[in-house]
């Protein structure tokens, strides 16, 4: 039986607000412990092109050659990749033409609420990562094609694989209502939903009868905003796209973010279900200060009761009582930045018994010319069984570097401008208790500029 006094008092009086809190993961369909590579959902200019070459490779194994060419046009734009082994390997056309648009390569749709496409949110956050159009990062659901229609008739058609399945759907919106269908080989899925400004809602069946739905919202209170989020379904649904992302049954939450005077805070509050006997609770809240040129403050505290992944197979997903708290600080000069952040997570109240704690500070400096330096060492200590995932940005990617046991890790990294564009490279040294020193390298060089010339 979970203990859910505290987290139940955070969740009616305080606050899922992924908006400070949040703390990357890799999402459910990723193994747990290994490295993972996302995609950041920028975007390029109206006429750039952008191309890049790079490698990049370990101690002990074959480098691994990279390339990409990303383009932006009037009516016609998309990424390109290939390289060995590389997880973002692929590419997406996306254009414009009879007055709607197209899109060939690469899926990842969300329509509504995302439960019928195996899109919704996490349970703590308000939005996923990486899929829909206000995501961080580029998912890669499935490859296809998709067709949408014009701004004064919202529909689109999807036809791909996702998985090992061949699917195919369609959704028709009107006034905010949208009605939307996917079916394949393993069978059909409906659903109803309702898109506004300040709220939304989502229903979907499919043809055994089994369902989910869900509704969230947003306001406005001053300077603050809160959501709320309530779902509720059938324990066996799964979206025939992403069965692994279906998510929980049954969820609640809610968060808020906002200011006063010169303090920042967020803090959210979620409790879920997959099945009986098989749920959690998380409830965490932020403090800062509000972020200057010159220095930035902020501390945390979070709790996390239960199961945050539906045990499948032999993997009986990561659980127990965890409770943590973080702190940060940042500083500005002119050419120099310096960050240093801790965290201490513990199965005990107080975070005792530590289970996971990391310690991490760098520093970023111009040297030569406009070449600049970021240089990060990590300490950790992670307990057999825990995951730490670290985030390191490269040139193209943000990659969630997994680490275990006791160690340290270094990371050097030098930009450059070469060639009219910029080359990076980075090193990295990894220590951990009772194991040989990895080395890590990689080397990329990046240009952007105008595809074709304006008449």
């Amino acid at each position: 039986m979970m203990r859910l006094g505290s987290i139940l008092l955070l969740v009616v009086l305080l606050a899922p607000c992924s908006l400070v809190a949040e703390t990357l993961e890799p999402p459910p369909e990723s193994p747990e412990g290994e490295d993972y590579e996302a995609e950041p959902a920028d975007s390029l200019a109206e006429d750039q092109l952008e191309i890049g070459l790079g490698a990049t490779g370990r101690g002990g194994e074959r480098p691994r050659h990279l390339r990409r060419v990303r383009f932006s046009g009037d009516s016609l734009g998309g990424t390109l990749r290939e390289g060995d082994r590389d997880p973002l390997a692929g590419g997406a056309i996306e254009g414009r033409g009879g007055g709607g648009t197209f899109g060939i390569g690469r899926l990842s749709p969300r329509w509504g609420r995302g439960l019928l496409v195996g899109a919704p949110a996490e349970p703590w956050s308000l939005v996923p990562l990486d899929r829909g159009p206000r995501a961080s990062f580029r998912g890669r659901a499935g490859q296809g094609v998709r067709i949408a229609g014009p701004r004064g008739l919202p529909c689109e058609a999807l036809y791909g694989r996702f998985g090992d399945r061949a699917l195919g759907g369609a959704a028709l919106g009107w006034a905010g209502v949208t009605l939307a269908s996917l079916a394949g080989a393993g069978g059909s899925q409906t659903s109803l939903g309702l898109d506004r400004e300040v709220a939304g809602a989502e229903g979907v069946i499919d043809q055994h009868g089994r369902w989910r739905a869900e509704v969230a919202g947003t306001c406005r209170l001053g300077e603050a905003s809160l959501g709320a989020r309530l779902r509720g379904g059938h324990a066996d649904f799964r979206s025939i796209a992403e069965p692994k992302r279906s998510g929980p049954a049954q969820a609640m939450s809610v968060g808020l973010e906002g200011r006063a005077v010169m303090v920042r805070y967020a803090a959210f509050g979620a409790l879920w279900r997959f099945r009986p006997g098989q749920g959690g609770a998380r409830a965490a809240l932020e403090l800062g200060t509000r972020p200057t040129p010159s220095t930035a403050v902020a501390v945390g505290f979070e709790e996390q009761h239960g199961l945050r992944r539906e045990p499948t197979g032999a993997a009986r997903g990561a659980g127990g009582f965890r409770q943590g708290w973080w702190s940060e600080w940042q500083a500005a000069a002119p050419a120099l930045r310096l960050v240093v952040r801790h965290e201490g997570w513990g199965a005990r109240r107080l975070a005792r018994r530590p289970v996971r704690t990391v310690t991490a500070a760098g520093v970023e400096t111009a040297v030569v010319g406009r070449a600049t330096l970021r240089v990060t060492h990590t300490v950790f200590q992670v307990r057999r069984g825990e995951s730490l995932y670290v985030p390191e940005p490269e040139s193209d990617r943000l990659v969630l570097r997994a680490l275990t046991g006791n160690g340290e890790r270094t990371r050097l990294e030098l930009a450059l401008p070469t060639a009219g564009g910029t080359l990076r490279a980075t090193a990295a040294f990894s220590q951990a208790e009772a194991r040989r020193a990895r080395a890590q390298w990689s080397v990329d060089w990046t240009r952007r500029g105008r595809w074709k010339r304006g008449s």
